[in-house]
């Protein structure tokens, strides 16, 4: 008997114990070593790559079994949406900023503990930005927050300007920022302070711009009224919108959306404006109706709704809505037969007949 102690790797194989008689007698017995699995060779732990190229990772290990080796990302999910997948390599295509982060290869065979390898990815990549609020209502004497949301590696240098000029040019103005965020308060704005603004990004893949409207214009009106609440031959239409001043006018076009029974082009606008008077308001909202008379039972109409403060107009708000149908004598009475004098007149003799 033998007994081989310490066993290694490099153990595994056929052992022979051998009989020397006549004929010779072999027994042979094979060893086979399990070991844990062991990282022998990953990608780079840094891999620095641009937008929209390609990178793989790779990763080998020795062990036996054989292990099986899988990717897992500690940010979450995987690009592909997994939370993991097998195999030796990972191929990431075409990538963009959201596949950054650490990526790890586990080995593992079941036999003693799993062993692991990480690689990071980061992404080089031209300015991306977003804006907050691409419009921005405020009223003079305010203080209004504009914000742009800029990611970018390399780090970007940020401007800002309004209208074209450079901000350093203008007023009561900071520039603040915080990480991704990127923001220009302008403090006790006035009318000179409204206009267009832009934040502007760059680095050294590239630039890039987003714009956002500082006014006093009120915002576009939002219908509140039922599209199917109409009348046989009006309807009221109620709205209201957001404005730092006081509503001055409304401007009401309409048309049938079918210009007659024959066609399916739509009809003539029908268009006025008129002077706010009617009008609750709750804070920066204004609540407004206005009622269409002579229009044509069980019809579709469609309409458009402006206002305007002392600045100018609101964009258009554009509705559908319908009137009801004529009600006929019968629907009038609630399903009540109708007869006339004559057909009274006419029963009455031939009942009598009847009860004698």
């Amino acid at each position: 008997m033998v007994e081989v102690s310490g066993l290694r790797p490099s153990d595994t194989g056929n052992y022979v114990c051998r009989i020397q008689v006549e004929p010779p007698i072999e027994v042979v017995h094979y060893v086979d070593v399990q070991f844990a699995p062991k990282i022998t060779h990953h990608s780079e732990q840094e891999q620095q790559v641009v937008k929209d190229e390609s990178v793989k990772l790779e990763c080998e290990a020795s062990g036996n079994p054989t292990p099986t080796i899988r990717w897992s990302r500690k940010e979450g999910h995987l690009p592909s949406g997994a939370e993991e997948e097998e195999g030796l390599s990972m191929t990431l295509e075409g990538v963009d900023r959201h596949v950054e982060g650490t990526y790890t290869c586990t080995a593992d065979n079941g036999i003693g503990d799993p062993a692991s390898a990480s690689m990071s990815i980061t992404v080089s990549y031209k300015p991306e930005i977003v804006t907050e609020k691409t419009t921005v209502r405020t009223g003079e004497g305010d203080k209004v927050e504009l914000v742009c949301i800029i990611h970018a590696r390399p780090a970007p240098q940020v401007e800002w300007s309004k209208d074209g000029q450079p901000i350093e040019e203008l007023g009561q103005v900071e520039e603040h920022d915080k990480g991704h965020r990127h923001s220009l308060q302008v403090n006790g704005v006035t009318e000179n302070d409204f206009g267009k603004y832009e934040c502007q990004a760059t680095n050294d893949l590239g630039t890039a711009s987003a714009a956002i409207h500082l006014t006093g214009y009120p915002k576009h009106p939002h219908v509140t009224s039922d599209p199917n609440g109409g009348e046989e031959t009006s309807y009221t239409l109620t709205w209201e919108t957001e404005s730092y001043y006081p509503i001055l006018e409304y401007r009401l076009r309409y048309r049938k959306a079918k210009a007659n029974d024959s066609t399916d082009l739509p009809g003539d606008w029908e268009e006025a404006t008129y002077e706010a008077t009617e009008l609750e308001t709750e804070g920066l909202v204004h609540h407004m109706k206005h009622t269409l008379d002579g229009l044509q039972p069980a019809t579709d109409y469609h309409a458009a709704i402006q206002v305007k403060n002392k600045f100018n107009w609101s964009a258009n708000a554009e509705y559908a809505f319908s009137t009801k149908k004529e009600m006929t004598g019968h629907q009038m009475t609630g399903g009540a037969p109708l007869y006339s004098l004559s057909t009274v007149v006419f029963l009455l003799p031939a009942l009598l007949l009847l009860r004698t």
